[in-house]
């Protein structure tokens, strides 16, 4: 419903050996080309530097994500071929790791920034936990 993609395909990729997601991607089943409509990545470690993704933020007027969502942000920009896209950012505290959604326009009457958003926060505790190599408890020790 979010892409209004009637007909359409999916493709993910794993790392790792298949351990850890990397994306996914829904097109358009297409005779000739594929169309896509949402896309799902993870990055780790993220392409651009935290200053790269404020500036990212700033020429899109991106608006912070909620505070239970965040850090990150959510913007719209125009493609290649001049489509809108809306997207969200979202990173885990330490930067390690950057969840990016974006949904190309295409459904009528639905709001896609306000999807990518909630796909963000159904994804984020799957694909960004909240527990890094530095804050993972450590496991008791006999005594």
């Amino acid at each position: 419903m979010a892409t209004g993609l009637t007909s359409y395909k999916a493709f993910g990729t794993k790392t790792d050996m298949g351990r850890d997601f990397e994306s996914c991607t829904v097109s358009a089943r297409s005779g000739q080309r594929d169309e896509s409509g949402l896309m799902i990545e993870v990055f780790e470690p993220p392409p651009a530097s935290r200053e790269g993704l404020e500036n990212t933020k700033k020429v899109n007027h991106g608006h912070d994500l909620p505070d239970s969502l965040g850090p990150g942000f959510a913007a719209r920009r125009k493609n290649a071929q001049d489509r809108t896209i809306a997207f969200v950012y979202g990173w885990t505290p330490d930067y390690r790791r950057l969840l990016t959604i974006s949904i190309i326009q295409n459904a009528p009457g639905r709001d896609p920034l306000a999807d990518a958003t909630e796909f963000f926060r159904q994804l984020k505790p799957h694909l960004l936990p909240n527990l890094t190599q530095e804050t993972r408890p450590k496991p008791a020790q006999p005594r």
